[in-house]
């Protein structure tokens, strides 16, 4: 089973207690699952990136935010899905402001659900409150 349903499996059957993300990716930036709702198809994570993911200007790498992001609309999906996984076809980041260290909240939503593809957006906020970075994705279905 893919490792990201299965904590969202965990996730649910917890009653929303908050878990660490259990993949590479999700363990280095130290991202936690704080909440699913499959009725509106939405996840909200944490992350906390540590210093090796600055570029040389010290402000946090563009990939590394659109991860960030990417997780969100992620586990939204999987907030609506069965018994069905998906890939990424497209991905459109948009980074609003420069992000240093620090802890970040994402926000991912399901805008549509079809029988082939998901339509998800997600925002990226420092602790503050500011966006610092805005995606959306079409992601294509894969029945297991």
């Amino acid at each position: 089973m893919n490792t990201d349903r299965a904590l969202v499996l965990r996730f649910l059957q917890g009653g929303g207690k908050p878990l660490a993300l259990d993949n590479p990716l999700g363990t280095e930036l130290a991202g936690t699952l704080l909440e699913l709702d499959a009725e509106r198809g939405s996840a909200q994570l944490a992350f906390v990136p540590e210093a090796r993911f600055l570029q040389g200007a010290h402000m946090l790498q563009g990939g590394i935010i659109a991860a960030m992001l990417d997780f969100a609309m992620a586990f939204a999906a999987y907030a609506v899905l069965d018994q069905q996984t998906f890939s990424t076809a497209a991905l459109n980041v948009q980074l609003l402001r420069p992000a240093g260290p620090g802890r970040y909240r994402a926000d991912g939503r399901i805008v549509r659900k079809g029988r082939r593809v998901v339509f998800a957006e997600a925002e990226l906020a420092a602790a503050d409150g500011q966006l610092v970075g805005s995606a959306s994705s079409v992601l294509s279905l894969v029945d297991l």
